[in-house]
């Protein structure tokens, strides 16, 4: 079974009238033989390419897409990502439509992501004093103002409420929050946009550099939220501020973009606290006064981490 998410339909729309049609028969191409692509970053990511010339107009592509576990059910096939690796179609011709964002939308995902942002307070409070301690008290509105100004891009509704509740966390060993093996680290702000400046600055150079003009690793609308830990970001989780879909980067300029929204991310992280007999994948536990996800894969830590059962 392969999965073609709405958003990635809809990012086919954008390339070209002919790239829907290629990306369906890659995707029956896929269901046939999952391992068709080569394996890129992380373990069940896997990209394969599509010649442009093969279909009418249809650049040359890239497409991304998760096979099996860790990511996926097993068999299970979704395309996550696709990107023209040359000139569109017509490009010149190509205007992408200005979207302004719906205010009524914009108070409910911010008003989700409140609520459970605040959940996930409450527990940490209760049970991971050390986790609860490195998070840091929520930016001014004036510090959020400048943040935009810095990256140019308006902050979308939903982050702004989290950061006006919690800006990052503070460089220690509890900084790692969110759901994955070994947690994710929310960024301070200032740390937000030295990272934005450095990926932009490396989508530059790439577009400077002769052949890789249509090369995208960055969109100017992906804000970085989390990082592996507070010095080490060539690993992240990042916002797109067009669609509100969380992505995530690596250090091999892998980028996928999937179908959670920072809501359902924080809503889902809520869930497996408060009710942990009921968590699949990665599970809460404690060492130490501190949140970890596990089962930790480091021995010593898999010898001290107990597993929350509630």
């Amino acid at each position: 079974m392969v999965d073609l998410p709405d958003h990635i339909q809809a990012r086919c729309s954008e390339l070209g009238d002919g790239v829907l049609y290629a990306i369906k028969t890659l995707a029956r191409q896929l269901a046939e033989d999952p391992r068709l692509g080569e394996q890129a970053g992380r373990r069940g990511l896997h990209m394969a390419t599509i010649d442009g010339d093969t279909f009418d107009e249809c650049p040359p592509l890239i497409v991304r897409y998760a096979y099996g576990p860790p990511l996926l059910d097993a068999d299970r096939v979704e395309i996550r990502d696709v990107e023209a690796s040359g000139p569109l179609p017509d490009a010149d011709d190509r205007q992408a439509p200005t979207v302004e964002p719906e205010p009524r939308f914009e108070q409910i995902a911010a008003r989700q992501v409140s609520e459970a942002w605040r959940r996930i307070i409450t527990w940490l409070e209760q049970h991971t004093p050390v986790t609860h301690g490195a998070l840091l008290p929520g930016a001014s509105p004036d510090g959020i103002v400048a943040l935009e100004q810095a990256l140019g891009l308006r902050i979308p509704a939903e982050l702004r409420a989290l950061w006006l509740l919690c800006a990052g966390a503070e460089d220690t060993a509890g900084a790692a929050l969110m759901p994955d093996n070994g947690g994710w680290a929310l960024m301070p702000l200032d740390t937000v946009a030295s990272v934005y400046r450095r990926h932009m600055e490396h989508q530059r150079d790439l577009q400077a550099h002769q052949g890789f003009e249509e090369a995208t690793v960055w969109r100017p609308s992906w804000i970085p939220l989390c990082s592996w830990s507070m010095t080490d970001t060539s690993y992240g989780l990042f916002l797109d501020a067009e669609t509100g879909r969380i992505g995530h980067w690596d250090d091999t300029s892998v980028r996928t973009v999937g179908d959670q929204t920072l809501s359902m991310l924080f809503e889902e992280m809520a869930d497996k606290l408060e009710h942990p007999q009921l968590a699949t994948g990665y599970l809460p536990g404690l060492i130490g006064g501190r949140l970890v996800w596990g089962p930790p894969l480091a021995s010593d830590e898999a010898v001290m981490w107990q597993q929350f059962t509630g």
